[in-house]
């Protein structure tokens, strides 16, 4: 595989008009400095706690670069302009961390409604839930720590179950399969057991649900050990999304304050080489999983591509998806999607005052891993350069 497939800029920003290209300039000029995110994003909460008029700056630096749309009618626009690139969506209605069963109820509603539109196109093969949306994180806390659960928090799970069993219902009915996106590592694992228990119900034959896994933690190598397992036992065909991980500094910053081992690989290479171990376990061992890939690395993108033709796996399989974040590498999604891969970008929409945290994170992820921001300002400025060339009048 060539090494200069990702330099085609043309292609990459084919969506971006100039003006877009230039805000998408300004914010990542923005977010490569991590004391100016960091500040930003103290500054962002603490305008919220006081009710001050931030949600219009947000909307228009932010928001528009990650986000697709206030509801679901207008990331349908979005998902309609990716298609004709062969690239599909995953709609995401990304509202998280609210302790109240009203709340709860209510991104359930929209989740259903989600999936139900989803089923309406071709080009939304996936849809996603997390899974503070829809149940209480102190309840997963609880879980998580093997902590025995009282009468409350029975009543509680029993309600959350509900909520999972009637996403993974309706996304059986009408044929769209659903990503479980993750949680901190202290809250993962409560999480893992109510996933699997309904992959017993629901993957019996193929992944209708997909768990992701966090390749940052450095004992997740084990755990697909473990879905391994499980798989050539026939209790489930493991749905599996990869993911780098989206709580580095958090997960940091508790283990110090508790005083127990940092669950984090030490350094970024060192997370590289887990992610790539996961992918060449997850191809090698392909027959009792389905996959997304979820990376923004190039090279591990350039690996996955190298894995499937060395093992004879066509670009097209439907057991192999890559996937990227709308609003970064777009120099990959594009690409790769050109040459028959399977492809989707998240497509997270939602009101702008409920989608900060995970705006917020964005912004911290670009600051925080070394290079995203660079690649991404050098991309864009070489694309703004193509323009400038291709609009000059040429000589005869």
């Amino acid at each position: 595989m060539s090494k200069k497939l990702f330099e085609n800029t043309k292609l990459a920003f084919e969506l971006k008009s100039n003006s877009s290209l230039r805000k998408s300039l300004f914010l990542f000029n923005i977010i490569k400095y991590p004391l100016i995110v960091k500040l930003g994003s103290f500054l962002t909460r603490l305008f919220l706690k006081l009710k001050l008029p931030v949600t219009p700056i947000i909307k228009n630096l932010l928001f528009d670069q990650f986000c697709v749309g206030l509801n679901e009618k207008e990331s349908m626009v979005t998902v309609k302009k990716l298609s004709k690139f062969n690239l599909k969506s995953i709609l995401h209605y990304h509202v998280e961390g609210y302790e109240s069963e009203k709340s709860f109820d209510e991104c359930l509603e929209n989740t259903i409604n989600t999936i139900k539109s989803s089923s309406k196109t071709d080009n939304v093969p996936f849809t996603v839930f997390k899974p503070t949306g829809l149940g209480s994180l102190g309840l997963f806390y609880k879980m998580a720590q093997g902590q025995i659960l009282d009468e409350n928090d029975k009543n509680q799970l029993r309600r959350v179950e509900k909520r999972f069993d009637l996403c993974f219902q309706t996304c059986k009915k009408y044929g769209v399969k659903i990503l479980i996106d993750s949680e901190e590592s202290w809250i993962q694992p409560g999480v893992d057991s109510l996933v699997e228990k309904f992959m017993i119900k629901y993957n019996k034959e193929h992944s209708l649900i997909y768990n992701t896994v966090q390749m940052y933690l450095k004992n997740k190598i084990k755990y697909l050990e473990h879905l391994l397992i499980c798989s050539k036992k026939k209790l489930f065909v493991p749905g599996v999304k990869i993911v780098r991980g989206a709580y580095m500094e958090k997960e940091r910053s508790r283990a110090q304050k508790f005083g127990y081992n940092d669950p984090i690989c030490k350094n970024k290479f060192e997370t590289d080489k887990n992610f790539n171990n996961a992918l060449k376990f997850l191809v090698k061992n392909l027959e009792y999983f389905n996959i997304v890939v979820g990376s923004h690395n190039e090279e591990s993108s350039y690996l996955l591509m190298d894995l499937m033709k060395r093992n004879k796996i066509k670009n097209n399989n439907k057991n192999i998806w890559f996937a990227q974040l709308y609003g970064m590498s777009d120099q990959i999604s594009f690409n790769i999607a050109s040459l028959g891969y399977n492809v989707c970008k998240l497509l997270p929409y939602g009101p702008v005052e409920e989608v900060i945290p995970y705006l917020i994170r964005r912004a911290e992820e670009n600051s925080s891993v070394r290079g995203q921001s660079t690649r991404e300002l050098d991309l864009i400025k070489k694309e703004f350069e193509r323009r400038r060339i291709n609009s000059q009048p040429r000589l005869h």
